[in-house]
C-alpha cells in the first residue's frame, strides 16, 4: 500500500513534468507538479507523526507568506537571480537536513546512509554557496564577468583534495570530534562553491545556473537515502536528471566543454577583433541593392531606419538581456504587430543563453503576448538570415558578434551565434556599442549596413513604433482617413437601432477589443442593439475573438455565430468591421479560383452601412483584395484600430452620448 501511494504521487509529478514540453500547457504542469509535491510533504508528516504541531505551522506559514511576498515583488528581470536564489536554498536545506541526520546521538547510520548525509552535506554546501554566488551576479551585486583569482586553479585543486581528505577522516574520527570534523567539511563546500561559481561569467550563467539546479536535487536525493524517504530521493533524482540533460543542451548550444566552462583557460581580456574580423565588417553584396547607398548616407540614423523597415518585407527580431533590463518587451512585441499588420512577416530568432537563465527570452515574450509559433530556435533561423530583408536587435550583443566565428582566443570563440550580420540591413537598439558581458568588441557594429540606435532600448522602440504610426497616418488617401471620415462613421452609428460588430486578428494585434466593447456599451447605453458576429476562422485559433471579447466581460449572449448573425445583416444598420478582412470579402461568393472561394463569410456587405476600422486596405491573408473597402455604403476608417475605437469613444463623449 505504501509503495502504491508513492507511485501515484511520482505519477503526478511526472504528468506535470511531461505537461512542460508545450509552452501552452507549461503553467498547468507547473501547478500539477507542485500539487505533487504537497502531497508528498503531507504524506511525510502523516507517516512520521508531529512532535509539535505549532512548529510545523508556523514554518509552513513562514514561509508560505515570505515566498508568496518575494514572488509578488519579483519583476522578469530579477527571475534568473530569483532561480539561483531558490537553487541555494534547496542546497541549504539539504545540507542542514543531512549534518542533523549525521550528528543524531540516538542511532548509529548504516555505511550507505552515512556516505549519503556526508554527500548531501556536502554537495548542499557547495549548491548553496555557488547559488548565492550566481544569484549575486545576476542581481548587480558583484561583476558579472569571470572573476579570477591569483592562483585560482591549484586553490580548486586543494580544495577537492581538502574535501576528499577530510570526508574519509568522518569515517574514523570520534564522536566527540565529528562535529569539527563535519564543520571543517562545510566550510570546505562553501568555499569550493564559491571559487567555481565566481570564475563563470557573461554568456556561460545559464550553464551555471542549470548545473546549480542538478546539483539541488543531487544533494536532495542523497538527504531522502539518508532519511529513508523514498519520495525525496526519486524528487531529488528527476531534479538532478532534468537538470543534467539542460546544463547538456546549454553547453551543446554554446559550443562548450562543461569542465571549460568551470576550469576555462585564461582568455584575453581586451576582446580585440583581428584581421578576420574585418572581412565580417562589410555588408553583405545584396545589401547595398536596397536602396541608394548616397540617399540613405545623407540621413539621419533614425531616419535611415524608419525607412528601411518601412521597405523591409521579411524581419528577423533578435531579443537580448538589454530587452529584458530596459523592460521593452511590451513594445518591442507592439511594434512587431504593428508590422505584420502592415503586410510583413516578422519572427522571433532566440538563442539558447540569451538572457540569464535558460528560456529567458521566450518567458518575456510570451509574458507579453507573443505567439509561441513566432519564436524559432537558432538552428531554424541562422538559414534564413542571409534572405532576410531587416534584423531587429533588441539588447543583444554576444549571441550575435560575429567575433565568435571570426576570431579566436576569446571568452565566445567558437560559440555558435545568430547569423544577424548576413541579413540585408540590421538594425540595433542597443544601449550603446560596447562589448558585451564577455568583453569582446562587436564588429557588427560597424557593418555598413547597420544602423546603432543607442539608448534605452524601451524608449528606442517606442520612438519607433511612433514614427511609424506617423507615417502611416500620412499615407493614407486623403479621402479615406478616420479624420476625414469619422463625423460620417459619428452620425451613422448615432442613428442606428441595430449594430453588429465583426472582430477579426486585427482587433486582437491591435489589443483593442477593450476600446471596442467600451465603445459597445455606449451606443446601448444610447438605445441601440449591439450584437458581435464571430466568424470560425475569425482569429489564429478556435474561438480566439470569444476569449478576447470574453476577456472585456461582453455577454455570451451577445456573441452570434456565423449562421446566426448572416440572416439579419440585411435589416442591420451598421455592421462595424475590427481588423477583419478575409471573413467579410465579398469575392469568396463572388468570385472563383481565389483561395477563399467557396468559404462561408460574414454578409457584412448586406447592412444598410459598413463601418471598417482597419489598419489599411491591403489584402488579409489570402492575399484576395476585398471589394467591401469601395462599395458606396462604406466608411472606411484607416489606422490602428484602438486609436480609432478611442476616437469615436472621445467623439461620443465629447457630445455627451
Amino acid at each position: 500500500m505504501t509503495l502504491t501511494i508513492d507511485f501515484s504521487v511520482i505519477l503526478i509529478l511526472i504528468a506535470g513534468i511531461w505537461q512542460f514540453r508545450a509552452p501552452r500547457r507549461a503553467k498547468t504542469g507547473n501547478l500539477t507538479a507542485a500539487f505533487a509535491l504537497m502531497c508528498a510533504f503531507f504524506l511525510v508528516l502523516y507517516r512520521n507523526g508531529i512532535l509539535d504541531a505549532g512548529v510545523v505551522i508556523l514554518s509552513l506559514l513562514g514561509g508560505a507568506i515570505a515566498g508568496y511576498a518575494v514572488a509578488r515583488a519579483v519583476s522578469m528581470i530579477q527571475i534568473p537571480a530569483m532561480v539561483a536564489f531558490q537553487h541555494g536554498a534547496g542546497g541549504v536545506a539539504a545540507f542542514l537536513v543531512s549534518l542533523v541526520e549525521l550528528t543524531r546521538s540516538s542511532h548509529a547510520l548504516e555505511p550507505v546512509s552515512e556516505i549519503s548525509g556526508l554527500l548531501g552535506m556536502t554537495i548542499g554546501a557547495l549548491t548553496f554557496s555557488g547559488s548565492m554566488v550566481a544569484s549575486a551576479k545576476l542581481s548587480n551585486r558583484m561583476r558579472q564577468t569571470q572573476q579570477i583569482l591569483p592562483g585560482h586553479q591549484m586553490l580548486l585543486w586543494w580544495n577537492i583534495g581538502g574535501l576528499f581528505f577530510v570526508g574519509g577522516l568522518s569515517f574514523y574520527i570520534t564522536s566527540e570530534l565529528v562535529w569539527v570534523v563535519y564543520l571543517i567539511q562545510i566550510l570546505l563546500s562553501v568555499l569550493f562553491g564559491i571559487l567555481f561559481s565566481v570564475r563563470i561569467g557573461g554568456a556561460d550563467m545559464p550553464v551555471l545556473i542549470s548545473f546549480l539546479n542538478a546539483t539541488a536535487g543531487l544533494a536532495a536525493s542523497f538527504c531522502g537515502m539518508v532519511i529513508g524517504n523514498q519520495l525525496l530521493i526519486a524528487f531529488g533524482a528527476t531534479v538532478a536528471a532534468s537538470g543534467s540533460i539542460l546544463t547538456h543542451v546549454m553547453c551543446k548550444a554554446m559550443n562548450r566543454n562543461l569542465f571549460r566552462v568551470f576550469f576555462p583557460k585564461t582568455v584575453k581580456k581586451n576582446g580585440a577583433v583581428g584581421k578576420k574580423a574585418s572581412t565580417v565588417a562589410s555588408p553583405p553584396p545584396h545589401a547595398a541593392n536596397h536602396s541608394d547607398p548616397e540617399e540613405i548616407n545623407a540621413q539621419e540614423p533614425f531616419t535611415k531606419a524608419i525607412n528601411i523597415i518601412k521597405q523591409a518585407h521579411s524581419i528577423i527580431i533578435v531579443p537580448g538581456y538589454g530587452m529584458a533590463l530596459a523592460k521593452a518587451q511590451t513594445e518591442v512585441v507592439e511594434l512587431a504587430n504593428r508590422l505584420i499588420a502592415g503586410g510583413s512577416t516578422v519572427q522571433y530568432a532566440i538563442h539558447p543563453v540569451a538572457g540569464r537563465m535558460p528560456g529567458h527570452m521566450n518567458v518575456l515574450l510570451a509574458e507579453a503576448g507573443v505567439d509561441y509559433d513566432m519564436l524559432v530556435e537558432m538552428e531554424a533561423i541562422n538559414p534564413e538570415f542571409q534572405s532576410t530583408d531587416l534584423v531587429l536587435v533588441v539588447g543583444a550583443c554576444d549571441v550575435v558578434n560575429p567575433a565568435a566565428i571570426d576570431v579566436e582566443g576569446t571568452p565566445i570563440s567558437g560559440m555558435p551565434i545568430l547569423m544577424a550580420h548576413e541579413a540585408k540591413h540590421v538594425v540595433c537598439c542597443n544601449f550603446d556599442e560596447k562589448p558585451g558581458y564577455s568583453g569582446v568588441e562587436n564588429p557588427l557594429y560597424s557593418n555598413g549596413n547597420t544602423i546603432l540606435l543607442a539608448g534605452d532600448a524601451k524608449k528606442t522602440v517606442q520612438r519607433l513604433l511612433d514614427a511609424l504610426t506617423e507615417k502611416q497616418s500620412v499615407e493614407m488617401p486623403a479621402d479615406k482617413t478616420d479624420q476625414d471620415r469619422t463625423p460620417d462613421a459619428v452620425q451613422a452609428l448615432s442613428r442606428a437601432k441595430r449594430i453588429v460588430i465583426i472582430p477579426g486578428y486585427g482587433m486582437a494585434l491591435a489589443k483593442a477589443q477593450f476600446d471596442i466593447v467600451e465603445l459597445g456599451n455606449i451606443l446601448q447605453q444610447k438605445g441601440a442593439q449591439v450584437d458581435y458576429a464571430i466568424h470560425p476562422v475569425a482569429g489564429r485559433m478556435p474561438g480566439h475573438m470569444n476569449v478576447l471579447l470574453a476577456e472585456a466581460d461582453v455577454d455570451y449572449e451577445n456573441l452570434i455565430e456565423m449562421d446566426e448573425a448572416n440572416p439579419g445583416f440585411a435589416e442591420t444598420d451598421v455592421a462595424m468591421v475590427v481588423g477583419a478582412c478575409d471573413v467579410v470579402n465579398p469575392s469568396a461568393i463572388q468570385r472563383e479560383g481565389t483561395p477563399i472561394s467557396g468559404m462561408p463569410i460574414l454578409m457584412a456587405h448586406e447592412a444598410r452601412t459598413v463601418i471598417v476600422c482597419n489598419m489599411d486596405k491591403k489584402p488579409g491573408y489570402s492575399g484576395v483584395e476585398n471589394p467591401l473597402y469601395d462599395n458606396e455604403n462604406t466608411i472606411m476608417l484607416l489606422g490602428d484600430a484602438r486609436l480609432t475605437a478611442k476616437k469615436l469613444i472621445e467623439t461620443f463623449q465629447a457630445e455627451g452620448g
